[in-house]
Protein backbone atom coordinates (compact mmCIF):
# COMPACT_ATOMS: atom_id res chain seq x y z
CA UNK A 1 0.00 0.00 0.00
CA UNK A 2 1.50 3.36 -1.01
CA UNK A 3 1.81 6.42 1.22
CA UNK A 4 -1.15 8.21 -0.52
CA UNK A 5 -3.58 5.36 0.25
CA UNK A 6 -2.43 5.22 3.89
CA UNK A 7 -3.09 8.97 4.22
CA UNK A 8 -6.62 8.59 2.78
CA UNK A 9 -7.46 5.72 5.17
CA UNK A 10 -6.13 7.68 8.15
CA UNK A 11 -8.27 10.67 7.14
CA UNK A 12 -11.40 8.48 6.90
CA UNK A 13 -10.74 7.01 10.37
CA UNK A 14 -10.29 10.52 11.80
CA UNK A 15 -13.57 11.67 10.26
CA UNK A 16 -15.40 8.67 11.76
CA UNK A 17 -13.91 9.36 15.21
CA UNK A 18 -14.99 13.02 15.01
CA UNK A 19 -18.52 12.00 13.96
CA UNK A 20 -18.79 9.53 16.86
CA UNK A 21 -17.52 12.19 19.26
CA UNK A 22 -20.09 14.68 17.98
CA UNK A 23 -22.80 12.08 18.26
CA UNK A 24 -21.83 11.36 21.84
CA UNK A 25 -21.82 15.04 22.66
CA UNK A 26 -25.46 15.26 21.63
CA UNK A 27 -26.45 12.38 23.97
CA UNK A 28 -28.89 13.56 26.65
CA UNK A 29 -27.44 13.84 30.16
CA UNK A 30 -29.67 12.52 32.91
CA UNK A 31 -30.12 14.88 35.83
CA UNK A 32 -29.33 13.45 39.27
CA UNK A 33 -32.40 13.05 41.42
CA UNK A 34 -32.09 14.19 45.02
CA UNK A 35 -32.27 11.28 47.41
CA UNK A 36 -33.97 13.39 50.09
CA UNK A 37 -36.74 15.16 48.21
CA UNK A 38 -39.39 17.05 50.26
CA UNK A 39 -42.79 16.39 48.63
CA UNK A 40 -44.22 19.80 49.61
CA UNK A 41 -41.37 22.34 49.34
CA UNK A 42 -43.45 25.10 50.90
CA UNK A 43 -43.91 22.95 54.04
CA UNK A 44 -40.37 21.61 54.41
CA UNK A 45 -39.00 21.66 57.98
CA UNK A 46 -36.76 24.73 58.27
CA UNK A 47 -33.28 24.71 59.77
CA UNK A 48 -32.40 26.84 62.79
CA UNK A 49 -29.04 28.59 62.50
CA UNK A 50 -26.52 28.84 65.33
CA UNK A 51 -22.99 30.23 65.60
CA UNK A 52 -20.49 28.01 67.43
CA UNK A 53 -17.00 28.99 68.57
CA UNK A 54 -14.82 26.30 66.96
CA UNK A 55 -11.78 26.83 69.18
CA UNK A 56 -13.55 27.07 72.54
CA UNK A 57 -16.49 24.76 71.93
CA UNK A 58 -20.10 25.60 72.64
CA UNK A 59 -23.54 24.32 73.66
CA UNK A 60 -26.76 24.63 71.65
CA UNK A 61 -30.20 24.45 73.27
CA UNK A 62 -32.88 23.52 70.73
CA UNK A 63 -36.52 24.51 71.52
CA UNK A 64 -37.57 20.84 71.72
CA UNK A 65 -35.32 20.40 74.76
CA UNK A 66 -32.44 18.81 72.85
CA UNK A 67 -28.90 19.72 73.88
CA UNK A 68 -26.01 19.76 71.39
CA UNK A 69 -22.51 19.70 72.88
CA UNK A 70 -19.54 20.85 70.79
CA UNK A 71 -16.13 20.29 72.41
CA UNK A 72 -13.28 22.58 71.47
CA UNK A 73 -11.67 21.86 68.08
CA UNK A 74 -14.65 19.80 66.89
CA UNK A 75 -14.37 20.95 63.25
CA UNK A 76 -11.87 20.38 60.46
CA UNK A 77 -11.80 21.37 56.79
CA UNK A 78 -11.66 18.96 53.86
CA UNK A 79 -7.89 18.63 54.34
CA UNK A 80 -8.20 17.77 58.04
CA UNK A 81 -6.98 21.18 59.25
CA UNK A 82 -8.60 22.55 62.42
CA UNK A 83 -11.20 25.26 61.85
CA UNK A 84 -10.82 28.56 63.71
CA UNK A 85 -13.42 31.20 64.50
CA UNK A 86 -17.19 30.87 64.24
CA UNK A 87 -18.87 27.92 62.53
CA UNK A 88 -22.44 28.11 61.27
CA UNK A 89 -24.52 25.17 62.52
CA UNK A 90 -27.81 24.40 60.77
CA UNK A 91 -30.01 22.06 62.79
CA UNK A 92 -33.54 20.68 62.57
CA UNK A 93 -35.50 17.76 64.01
CA UNK A 94 -38.24 15.44 62.82
CA UNK A 95 -40.31 14.30 65.78
CA UNK A 96 -43.51 12.86 64.28
CA UNK A 97 -44.88 11.25 61.09
CA UNK A 98 -45.85 14.62 59.61
CA UNK A 99 -42.23 15.79 59.96
CA UNK A 100 -40.98 12.56 58.43
CA UNK A 101 -43.35 12.83 55.48
CA UNK A 102 -42.61 16.50 54.80
CA UNK A 103 -38.84 15.96 55.06
CA UNK A 104 -38.81 13.49 52.16
CA UNK A 105 -36.44 11.28 54.15
CA UNK A 106 -37.08 7.58 53.42
CA UNK A 107 -38.20 5.70 56.52
CA UNK A 108 -37.51 2.19 55.26
CA UNK A 109 -34.65 -0.17 56.04
CA UNK A 110 -33.62 -3.27 54.11
CA UNK A 111 -31.78 -6.11 55.81
CA UNK A 112 -31.14 -9.66 54.55
CA UNK A 113 -33.70 -9.20 51.80
CA UNK A 114 -36.45 -8.07 54.20
CA UNK A 115 -37.92 -4.56 54.12
CA UNK A 116 -38.61 -2.92 57.47
CA UNK A 117 -40.38 0.29 58.42
CA UNK A 118 -38.65 2.53 60.94
CA UNK A 119 -40.29 3.59 64.19
CA UNK A 120 -38.39 6.70 65.17
CA UNK A 121 -37.51 7.81 68.70
CA UNK A 122 -35.86 10.97 67.41
CA UNK A 123 -34.39 12.10 64.09
CA UNK A 124 -32.31 15.15 63.26
CA UNK A 125 -30.42 16.81 60.44
CA UNK A 126 -27.25 18.72 61.35
CA UNK A 127 -24.99 20.61 58.93
CA UNK A 128 -21.91 22.77 59.55
CA UNK A 129 -20.33 25.51 57.43
CA UNK A 130 -17.47 27.99 57.58
CA UNK A 131 -17.73 30.94 55.19
CA UNK A 132 -20.32 29.03 53.18
CA UNK A 133 -18.15 25.93 52.77
CA UNK A 134 -19.00 22.63 54.50
CA UNK A 135 -16.78 21.56 57.38
CA UNK A 136 -16.32 18.12 58.88
CA UNK A 137 -16.13 16.42 62.27
CA UNK A 138 -12.77 16.14 63.96
CA UNK A 139 -12.65 12.42 64.80
CA UNK A 140 -10.60 13.25 67.92
CA UNK A 141 -13.16 15.71 69.29
CA UNK A 142 -16.64 14.58 68.33
CA UNK A 143 -19.84 16.56 69.02
CA UNK A 144 -22.53 14.91 71.13
CA UNK A 145 -26.22 15.18 70.30
CA UNK A 146 -28.70 14.73 73.14
CA UNK A 147 -32.00 14.59 71.27
CA UNK A 148 -35.27 15.04 73.16
CA UNK A 149 -37.55 12.02 73.00
CA UNK A 150 -40.59 10.49 74.65
CA UNK A 151 -39.48 6.99 73.72
CA UNK A 152 -37.44 5.07 76.32
CA UNK A 153 -37.34 1.81 74.37
CA UNK A 154 -33.83 0.34 74.62
CA UNK A 155 -34.46 -1.64 71.41
CA UNK A 156 -33.99 1.52 69.35
CA UNK A 157 -30.77 1.58 67.31
CA UNK A 158 -28.83 4.55 65.96
CA UNK A 159 -28.64 5.05 62.18
CA UNK A 160 -26.83 7.45 59.87
CA UNK A 161 -28.26 8.15 56.41
CA UNK A 162 -25.69 7.73 53.64
CA UNK A 163 -27.22 9.91 50.94
CA UNK A 164 -24.61 8.77 48.40
CA UNK A 165 -25.77 5.14 48.54
CA UNK A 166 -29.32 5.78 49.74
CA UNK A 167 -28.90 3.41 52.68
CA UNK A 168 -29.26 3.75 56.44
CA UNK A 169 -26.09 2.63 58.24
CA UNK A 170 -26.47 1.03 61.67
CA UNK A 171 -24.22 2.90 64.12
CA UNK A 172 -25.03 1.06 67.33
CA UNK A 173 -27.12 2.52 70.14
CA UNK A 174 -27.90 5.85 71.72
CA UNK A 175 -27.66 6.24 75.48
CA UNK A 176 -30.92 7.03 77.30
CA UNK A 177 -30.66 9.83 79.88
CA UNK A 178 -33.64 10.80 82.02
CA UNK A 179 -33.08 14.52 82.51
CA UNK A 180 -34.57 15.94 85.70
CA UNK A 181 -34.79 12.54 87.32
CA UNK A 182 -33.07 11.97 90.63
CA UNK A 183 -29.91 9.94 90.48
CA UNK A 184 -30.31 6.20 90.73
CA UNK A 185 -28.54 4.54 93.61
CA UNK A 186 -28.10 0.80 93.70
CA UNK A 187 -26.02 -0.79 96.43
CA UNK A 188 -25.15 -4.37 95.74
CA UNK A 189 -23.59 -6.09 98.77
CA UNK A 190 -20.50 -8.19 98.21
CA UNK A 191 -21.63 -11.59 99.46
CA UNK A 192 -18.12 -12.75 100.35
CA UNK A 193 -17.33 -9.57 102.30
CA UNK A 194 -20.38 -9.51 104.53
CA UNK A 195 -18.29 -10.40 107.60
CA UNK A 196 -14.70 -10.00 106.30
CA UNK A 197 -13.07 -6.62 106.79
CA UNK A 198 -10.32 -5.75 104.33
CA UNK A 199 -7.22 -4.68 106.28
CA UNK A 200 -5.98 -1.13 105.91
CA UNK A 201 -2.30 -0.85 105.13
CA UNK A 202 -0.77 1.51 107.67
CA UNK A 203 1.32 4.46 106.56
CA UNK A 204 4.52 5.70 108.10
CA UNK A 205 4.11 8.92 110.02
CA UNK A 206 5.13 11.98 108.01
CA UNK A 207 6.72 14.58 110.29
CA UNK A 208 5.76 17.38 107.89
CA UNK A 209 2.01 16.84 108.30
CA UNK A 210 -0.15 17.59 111.37
CA UNK A 211 -1.01 14.71 113.74
CA UNK A 212 -4.38 14.25 115.42
CA UNK A 213 -4.46 12.00 118.44
CA UNK A 214 -7.85 10.47 119.07
CA UNK A 215 -9.08 7.38 120.89
CA UNK A 216 -11.32 5.18 118.76
CA UNK A 217 -13.64 2.29 119.45
CA UNK A 218 -11.80 -0.53 117.67
CA UNK A 219 -15.03 -2.53 117.44
CA UNK A 220 -16.32 0.15 115.07
CA UNK A 221 -13.34 -0.21 112.74
CA UNK A 222 -12.61 -3.92 112.37
CA UNK A 223 -9.85 -3.21 109.83
CA UNK A 224 -7.85 -1.15 112.39
CA UNK A 225 -8.31 -3.06 115.62
CA UNK A 226 -5.05 -5.06 115.32
CA UNK A 227 -2.82 -1.98 115.31
CA UNK A 228 -1.44 -0.46 118.50
CA UNK A 229 -0.39 3.15 119.08
CA UNK A 230 -2.33 4.21 116.00
CA UNK A 231 -2.45 7.92 115.19
CA UNK A 232 -4.27 9.92 112.53
CA UNK A 233 -2.52 12.35 110.24
CA UNK A 234 -4.06 15.04 108.04
CA UNK A 235 -4.06 13.75 104.46
CA UNK A 236 -1.78 15.62 102.09
CA UNK A 237 -4.74 16.41 99.81
CA UNK A 238 -6.63 18.18 102.61
CA UNK A 239 -6.69 21.93 101.98
CA UNK A 240 -9.13 22.99 104.70
CA UNK A 241 -6.92 22.34 107.73
CA UNK A 242 -6.56 25.29 110.09
CA UNK A 243 -3.88 24.94 112.81
CA UNK A 244 -5.87 27.40 114.97
CA UNK A 245 -8.54 24.71 115.30
CA UNK A 246 -6.33 23.02 117.92
CA UNK A 247 -7.00 25.93 120.27
CA UNK A 248 -10.76 25.26 120.30
CA UNK A 249 -12.37 23.20 123.04
CA UNK A 250 -14.34 20.65 121.05
CA UNK A 251 -17.33 19.00 122.71
CA UNK A 252 -17.68 16.12 120.23
CA UNK A 253 -15.29 14.20 117.96
CA UNK A 254 -16.44 11.64 115.40
CA UNK A 255 -14.47 9.42 113.05
CA UNK A 256 -15.99 7.76 110.01
CA UNK A 257 -14.80 5.99 106.87
CA UNK A 258 -14.10 8.13 103.82
CA UNK A 259 -15.00 7.48 100.22
CA UNK A 260 -11.74 5.60 99.56
CA UNK A 261 -10.35 2.53 101.31
CA UNK A 262 -7.88 3.65 103.97
CA UNK A 263 -9.22 7.21 104.06
CA UNK A 264 -11.19 8.50 107.06
CA UNK A 265 -13.02 11.68 107.99
CA UNK A 266 -12.68 13.20 111.44
CA UNK A 267 -15.24 15.78 112.51
CA UNK A 268 -14.86 18.17 115.47
CA UNK A 269 -17.92 19.93 116.86
CA UNK A 270 -18.13 22.69 119.45
CA UNK A 271 -21.58 23.29 120.94
CA UNK A 272 -21.91 26.01 123.56
CA UNK A 273 -25.38 27.45 123.92
CA UNK A 274 -26.60 28.76 120.59
CA UNK A 275 -23.17 28.71 119.01
CA UNK A 276 -22.30 25.62 117.00
CA UNK A 277 -19.00 25.28 115.22
CA UNK A 278 -17.67 22.27 113.30
CA UNK A 279 -14.73 21.32 111.10
CA UNK A 280 -14.05 18.12 109.17
CA UNK A 281 -10.75 16.84 107.79
CA UNK A 282 -9.54 13.93 105.71
CA UNK A 283 -7.10 11.79 107.68
CA UNK A 284 -5.13 8.57 107.32
CA UNK A 285 -4.04 6.10 110.02
CA UNK A 286 -0.27 6.27 110.62
CA UNK A 287 2.30 4.71 112.89
CA UNK A 288 5.61 5.89 114.23
CA UNK A 289 8.77 4.31 112.86
CA UNK A 290 9.23 1.96 115.84
CA UNK A 291 5.68 0.55 115.44
CA UNK A 292 5.58 0.56 111.64
CA UNK A 293 7.70 -2.53 110.88
CA UNK A 294 5.67 -4.72 113.22
CA UNK A 295 2.44 -3.32 111.79
CA UNK A 296 3.48 -4.13 108.20
CA UNK A 297 4.18 -7.76 109.15
CA UNK A 298 0.77 -7.90 110.79
CA UNK A 299 -0.84 -6.32 107.73
CA UNK A 300 0.73 -8.89 105.39
CA UNK A 301 -0.62 -11.73 107.54
CA UNK A 302 -4.07 -10.18 107.67
CA UNK A 303 -4.09 -9.68 103.89
CA UNK A 304 -3.10 -13.31 103.33
CA UNK A 305 -6.00 -14.43 105.55
CA UNK A 306 -8.34 -11.94 103.89
CA UNK A 307 -7.46 -13.11 100.37
CA UNK A 308 -7.70 -16.75 101.39
CA UNK A 309 -11.14 -16.17 102.91
CA UNK A 310 -12.31 -14.37 99.80
CA UNK A 311 -10.95 -17.08 97.56
CA UNK A 312 -12.72 -19.74 99.61
CA UNK A 313 -15.94 -17.73 99.60
CA UNK A 314 -15.75 -17.20 95.86
CA UNK A 315 -15.11 -20.86 95.21
CA UNK A 316 -18.10 -21.88 97.30
CA UNK A 317 -20.42 -19.20 96.00
CA UNK A 318 -19.58 -18.54 92.36
CA UNK A 319 -23.19 -17.76 91.53
CA UNK A 320 -23.18 -14.90 94.01
CA UNK A 321 -19.89 -13.64 92.64
CA UNK A 322 -21.23 -13.62 89.09
CA UNK A 323 -24.29 -11.75 90.28
CA UNK A 324 -22.08 -9.23 92.05
CA UNK A 325 -19.89 -8.68 89.01
CA UNK A 326 -23.00 -8.14 86.92
CA UNK A 327 -24.35 -5.67 89.47
CA UNK A 328 -20.96 -3.93 89.64
CA UNK A 329 -21.00 -3.41 85.89
CA UNK A 330 -24.59 -2.24 86.11
CA UNK A 331 -23.70 0.15 88.94
CA UNK A 332 -20.75 1.50 86.95
CA UNK A 333 -23.04 2.11 83.98
CA UNK A 334 -25.59 3.76 86.23
CA UNK A 335 -22.87 5.97 87.75
CA UNK A 336 -21.79 6.97 84.25
CA UNK A 337 -25.38 7.67 83.25
CA UNK A 338 -25.97 9.70 86.43
CA UNK A 339 -22.85 11.73 85.76
CA UNK A 340 -23.90 12.52 82.19
CA UNK A 341 -27.45 13.31 83.30
CA UNK A 342 -26.21 15.61 86.05
CA UNK A 343 -23.90 17.35 83.58
CA UNK A 344 -26.75 17.93 81.13
CA UNK A 345 -29.00 19.20 83.92
CA UNK A 346 -26.32 21.71 84.89
CA UNK A 347 -25.92 22.78 81.26
CA UNK A 348 -29.67 23.20 80.84
CA UNK A 349 -29.99 25.19 84.06
CA UNK A 350 -27.05 27.43 83.14
CA UNK A 351 -28.31 28.02 79.62
CA UNK A 352 -31.81 28.78 80.86
CA UNK A 353 -30.40 31.32 83.32
CA UNK A 354 -28.31 32.85 80.54
CA UNK A 355 -31.32 33.10 78.24
CA UNK A 356 -33.41 34.65 81.02
CA UNK A 357 -30.76 37.28 81.62
CA UNK A 358 -30.58 38.27 77.97
CA UNK A 359 -34.02 39.71 77.29
CA UNK A 360 -37.75 39.14 77.65
CA UNK A 361 -38.14 37.67 74.19
CA UNK A 362 -35.79 34.82 74.95
CA UNK A 363 -37.58 34.11 78.23
CA UNK A 364 -40.35 32.61 76.10
CA UNK A 365 -37.80 30.24 74.57
CA UNK A 366 -36.53 29.45 78.06
CA UNK A 367 -40.05 28.55 79.19
CA UNK A 368 -40.52 26.40 76.10
CA UNK A 369 -37.30 24.51 76.82
CA UNK A 370 -38.36 23.93 80.42
CA UNK A 371 -41.81 22.71 79.43
CA UNK A 372 -40.43 20.34 76.83
CA UNK A 373 -37.89 18.97 79.30
CA UNK A 374 -40.62 18.30 81.85
CA UNK A 375 -42.91 16.60 79.35
CA UNK A 376 -40.26 14.51 77.62
CA UNK A 377 -37.86 13.69 80.44
CA UNK A 378 -35.67 11.64 78.10
CA UNK A 379 -32.62 12.56 76.08
CA UNK A 380 -31.11 10.04 73.70
CA UNK A 381 -27.38 10.76 73.69
CA UNK A 382 -24.87 9.84 70.98
CA UNK A 383 -21.59 11.01 69.46
CA UNK A 384 -21.51 11.89 65.79
CA UNK A 385 -18.56 11.40 63.44
CA UNK A 386 -20.16 13.15 60.50
CA UNK A 387 -22.74 15.81 59.71
CA UNK A 388 -26.01 14.79 58.10
CA UNK A 389 -29.14 12.90 59.14
CA UNK A 390 -29.13 10.79 62.31
CA UNK A 391 -32.02 8.66 63.49
CA UNK A 392 -32.79 6.74 66.68
CA UNK A 393 -34.91 4.01 65.13
CA UNK A 394 -36.25 0.53 65.58
CA UNK A 395 -36.92 -1.46 62.40
CA UNK A 396 -40.48 -2.76 62.64
CA UNK A 397 -40.84 -6.28 61.22
CA UNK A 398 -43.50 -6.87 58.57
CA UNK A 399 -46.92 -7.02 60.18
CA UNK A 400 -50.09 -8.82 59.25
CA UNK A 401 -51.38 -6.62 56.44
CA UNK A 402 -54.55 -6.36 54.44
CA UNK A 403 -53.48 -5.71 50.86
CA UNK A 404 -55.94 -3.91 48.59
CA UNK A 405 -55.79 -2.55 45.04
CA UNK A 406 -56.06 1.19 45.43
CA UNK A 407 -57.21 4.20 43.50
CA UNK A 408 -57.65 7.80 44.58
CA UNK A 409 -60.39 10.36 43.93
CA UNK A 410 -61.01 13.86 45.19
CA UNK A 411 -64.04 14.84 47.28
CA UNK A 412 -65.98 15.29 44.05
CA UNK A 413 -65.20 11.65 43.13
CA UNK A 414 -62.95 12.64 40.24
CA UNK A 415 -59.86 10.51 39.59
CA UNK A 416 -56.80 11.85 41.37
CA UNK A 417 -53.10 11.29 40.82
CA UNK A 418 -51.39 11.06 44.21
CA UNK A 419 -47.61 11.10 44.57
CA UNK A 420 -45.37 10.36 47.57
CA UNK A 421 -48.26 8.48 49.17
CA UNK A 422 -47.69 7.12 52.68
CA UNK A 423 -49.81 5.32 55.24
CA UNK A 424 -49.59 6.75 58.77
CA UNK A 425 -50.50 4.51 61.69
CA UNK A 426 -51.56 6.49 64.77
CA UNK A 427 -49.75 4.25 67.24
CA UNK A 428 -46.47 4.23 65.27
CA UNK A 429 -44.02 7.10 64.95
CA UNK A 430 -43.21 6.19 61.38
CA UNK A 431 -44.52 5.86 57.82
CA UNK A 432 -45.48 2.98 55.54
CA UNK A 433 -44.59 3.99 52.00
CA UNK A 434 -47.23 3.19 49.36
CA UNK A 435 -45.78 2.06 46.06
CA UNK A 436 -47.69 1.28 42.87
CA UNK A 437 -51.45 0.71 43.03
CA UNK A 438 -51.51 -1.44 46.18
CA UNK A 439 -51.95 -0.35 49.79
CA UNK A 440 -50.85 -2.59 52.65
CA UNK A 441 -52.87 -1.82 55.75
CA UNK A 442 -51.90 -3.11 59.21
CA UNK A 443 -54.82 -4.92 60.83
CA UNK A 444 -56.69 -3.31 63.72
CA UNK A 445 -54.76 -0.04 63.59
CA UNK A 446 -56.02 3.54 63.27
CA UNK A 447 -54.59 4.75 59.98
CA UNK A 448 -54.68 7.60 57.50
CA UNK A 449 -53.15 8.25 54.06
CA UNK A 450 -51.17 11.34 53.11
CA UNK A 451 -49.65 12.32 49.79
CA UNK A 452 -49.29 15.10 47.22
CA UNK A 453 -51.44 16.00 44.24
CA UNK A 454 -50.50 18.85 41.90
CA UNK A 455 -47.99 20.10 44.47
CA UNK A 456 -50.53 20.31 47.31
CA UNK A 457 -51.00 18.15 50.38
CA UNK A 458 -53.64 15.42 50.04
CA UNK A 459 -55.07 13.31 52.85
CA UNK A 460 -57.83 11.11 54.22
CA UNK A 461 -58.42 11.41 57.98
CA UNK A 462 -58.28 8.62 60.55
CA UNK A 463 -62.08 8.67 60.97
CA UNK A 464 -62.72 8.67 57.23
CA UNK A 465 -60.30 5.79 56.76
CA UNK A 466 -62.02 3.84 59.54
CA UNK A 467 -65.43 4.42 58.00
CA UNK A 468 -64.31 2.68 54.80
CA UNK A 469 -64.63 -0.60 56.78
CA UNK A 470 -61.76 -2.34 55.02
CA UNK A 471 -61.66 -6.06 55.88
CA UNK A 472 -59.52 -9.01 54.74
CA UNK A 473 -62.22 -9.65 52.14
CA UNK A 474 -61.76 -6.19 50.59
CA UNK A 475 -59.90 -6.51 47.30
CA UNK A 476 -60.26 -3.03 45.79
CA UNK A 477 -60.61 0.30 47.55
CA UNK A 478 -61.05 3.85 46.33
CA UNK A 479 -59.74 6.47 48.77
CA UNK A 480 -61.47 9.88 48.70
CA UNK A 481 -58.76 12.47 49.40
CA UNK A 482 -58.94 16.07 50.57
CA UNK A 483 -56.70 18.54 48.72
CA UNK A 484 -55.66 21.52 50.85
CA UNK A 485 -56.12 25.04 49.56
CA UNK A 486 -52.98 26.84 48.44
CA UNK A 487 -52.99 29.05 51.55
CA UNK A 488 -53.05 25.95 53.76
CA UNK A 489 -50.23 24.18 51.95
CA UNK A 490 -47.85 24.86 54.82
CA UNK A 491 -46.17 23.12 57.74
CA UNK A 492 -48.48 24.22 60.56
CA UNK A 493 -51.71 23.29 58.79
CA UNK A 494 -50.41 19.89 57.69
CA UNK A 495 -49.24 19.18 61.25
CA UNK A 496 -52.70 19.99 62.58
CA UNK A 497 -54.27 17.51 60.14
CA UNK A 498 -51.91 14.62 60.94
CA UNK A 499 -52.16 15.16 64.72
CA UNK A 500 -55.99 14.94 64.78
Amino acid sequence: MNRRNITIIAAIILIVIVMIAKCNCRTETKMAVRFVNPPVPSADIPFTDYAVDAEKGDTIMYPSGSVLLFPKDAFVDKNGKLIQGKVNIKYREFSNPADQFLSGIPMGYDSAGVHYTFESAGMCDIQAFKDGQPVFVNKNSKPVINIASQNKDIAQNLYYLDTATGHWINRGKSEILEVGKKEISIVSPKPWESNIAKPVKPSLLDESLPIIKVLIDTNSFEELKAYHHLQFQIDKTETRFDPEASNTSWTDIKLKKGDKHGMYLIKFTSNYGDKIKSVEYKVRPVLSEKDYAKAILLYDKQMAVYEKNIEARLASNKANRDAYVKDSISNANIDKENEKTAQLNRIIEAKNAEIEAQNKIEEAQNALINNENLSRRVLRSFEIDGFGIWNCDKPMPPESFITVNSSFVNTERKTLEVYSANLIVKSLNGLYQITGDKVEIPRNQESMIVGVSNGRFAYITYDEFKNLNITPETKTQTFPMHIVAEENNNYNFIQSIVKQ
